[in-house]
């Protein structure tokens, strides 16, 4: 894998997997809870994404990023009869799985990126069976292109 992305993607699914046991499923963000067609049972989940990055350049053709982590924090709602809310136990016990969440990533660090920061906590307005808490850790990195394995041989010299 080369991409930073996909390297941080792998090293935050090890943190969150390894920190917050309470955590069923750690996925790429690709809008499993907009487009769905069953109910998986890995509640509750987090899904990571990588927003707003912008790139200035620097020295050795380098270049800084800054940007957004974005963790969107799921649980399904509803109790197993799929009628009525979940008690209030098991949505305070959501609330500590988030701050275990926010204790296992405030000053982590990884694969040269400086240590995260948590910028905003928000709550999804939805109208289905899905409550989702949205964090938000600004993301700050420098990225430097990878360098051939094998440089190009060249012809020797030839004097005469």
């Amino acid at each position: 894998m080369n991409s930073l992305f996909a390297q941080l993607f792998v090293s935050l699914q090890t943190r969150i997997a390894t920190t917050v046991p309470g955590i069923q499923g750690i996925l790429p963000e690709m809008g499993q809870t907009e487009i769905y067609t069953s109910i998986p049972a890995i509640w509750p989940c987090v899904f990571i994404d990588f927003n707003n990055v912008t790139f200035t350049e620097i020295l050795n053709q380098g270049q800084r990023a800054n940007g957004e982590l974005q963790l969107r924090l799921v649980y399904y709602v509803l109790a197993a009869d799929g009628l009525t809310f979940t008690d209030t136990n098991t949505v305070l016990e959501y609330y500590d799985v988030e701050t275990k969440l926010h204790e296992a990533l405030q000053g982590w660090s990884s694969n040269g990126i400086n240590p995260l920061s948590r910028i905003r906590v928000s709550t999804e307005v939805r109208s289905d069976a899905f409550r989702v808490r949205t964090l938000t850790y600004s993301l700050d990195f420098e990225e430097y292109p990878t360098m051939p394995a094998n440089p190009v041989a060249r012809p020797q010299l030839e004097l005469s």
